[in-house]
């Protein structure tokens, strides 16, 4: 067996540490030099040292590209904002060998037509080892919803250390990375095309940043969501409840989801391990995003119990083909699909997938709607 396999097979019987890793508990992820880059199976990498004014820290993303990337200049990208970047795509730069994979999920998706179009993935790395990733991933804004009188009974406290900067980690990711992806690669901005992703922790950020920036990003794909937000463990590694925070967390998502009408939402738990410890809040969660009209009948809704499933990458590796199918498939989607044009060359063309062309172009054209210089048009 292989050095690689060897660490394959460890990663799976090595979820506990995995998970503890994750929270930034353990000194974790081990980074690479800075002249080094992960190396996925599929497409290509590039890494950056992103300097954030909002974090007033440098934080490392990886920006995976698909295959066929630069083919064609008409094609304009989907992009999705993961969280846990170090996790996404080569087992070599994770805790125990364990990757999502995803840049083989979504080449195996698209060839078999499963999605529409390969995104552009940025992965943006975690602080865990900094003991930083609770304080960048909680919602602050919950913080609010926690009265004065029960604020003894939380661990959030703790957890983050005093240190509460979801805030700041969201205003990074929308208004500082978000510009920079915009401007470097030939990305569709639209936020019917704008998805943020992640698990556990990095799933409660995701959700943050669709309901903080609802006008950034159209969807958001939250795995084994943390919903307890705190990390209180027993000395066999079991976690405790937190009601105090998890009612805090569902009140303002009860406030601040935004409409169904022009986003999406997936939601899944496991049902064994900590993903057991969520299954009463995760119930609520479903409930609100119904109630704020979300539907899986009309596309804006994906929910999935993942039986028997655990707290680590490995397990969302097995089912991360199921959030990607959802979000990148644009058939049958009724969001809105309208692109500005904000560049003085004004003779561009966008079709409602993103896709650009010339003006002079649409005499080929099929009949359809169109958005020239800001504006819909009906091409006959």
């Amino acid at each position: 067996m292989t050095i690689k396999g060897l660490r394959r097979a460890v990663a799976v019987v090595a979820w506990m540490m995995l998970t503890l890793n994750a929270f930034g508990q353990l000194p974790a992820y081990v980074m690479a030099p800075a002249d080094a880059t992960p190396k996925p199976g599929f497409g290509s990498l590039s890494r950056y040292t992103v300097t954030s004014e909002s974090l007033g820290a440098d934080i490392v993303v990886d920006v995976w590209l698909p295959e066929g990337y630069g083919s064609s200049e008409a094609v304009r990208y989907p992009v999705i904002y993961a969280q846990d970047g170090q996790n996404l795509f080569d087992p070599d730069y994770t805790f125990a060998g364990v990757a999502w994979e995803l840049d083989q999920t979504c080449d195996r998706l698209y060839a078999s037509g499963d999605i529409d179009i390969q995104p552009i993935i940025v992965g943006i790395n975690n602080r865990g080892s900094e003991g930083l990733r609770p304080s960048d991933y909680f919602p602050e804004k919950s913080l609010e919803y926690i009265p004065e009188s029960e604020m003894p009974y939380t661990h959030i406290y703790t957890t983050c250390g005093g240190a509460f900067l979801g805030d700041e980690y969201a205003r990074f990711v929308a208004e500082e990375l978000k510009p920079m992806i915009d401007a470097l690669y030939r990305t569709n901005p639209a936020p019917s095309r704008t998805f943020a992703m992640g698990s556990s922790m990095g799933a409660l950020a995701s959700l943050y940043l669709m309901c903080e920036y609802p006008e950034t990003f159209g969807g958001a794909a939250c795995l084994s969501t943390h919903w307890i937000g705190s990390l209180d463990l027993n000395p066999d590694y079991s976690m405790n409840d937190d009601e105090v925070c998890a009612t805090a967390i569902l009140d303002y998502l009860r406030d601040a989801l935004p409409s169904a009408g022009s986003h999406r939402l997936y939601l899944d738990q496991g049902t064994t391990g900590w993903d057991a410890s969520y299954l009463v809040y995760e119930a609520e969660a479903r409930r609100i995003a119904r109630a704020h009209g979300y539907s899986e009948s009309e596309g804006s809704l994906l929910i999935y119990d993942a039986k028997g499933a655990g707290h680590n990458e490995w397990f969302w590796q097995q089912r991360v083909d199921r959030p990607l199918r959802f979000l990148l498939s644009f058939r049958n989607s009724a969001l809105s699909d309208v692109i500005f044009d904000n560049a003085a060359d004004c003779r561009r063309v966008y079709d409602l997938n993103g896709n650009v062309f010339s003006l002079d172009a649409m005499v080929s054209l099929p009949s359809g709607i169109y958005i020239v210089n800001g504006r819909k048009v009906w091409h006959r």
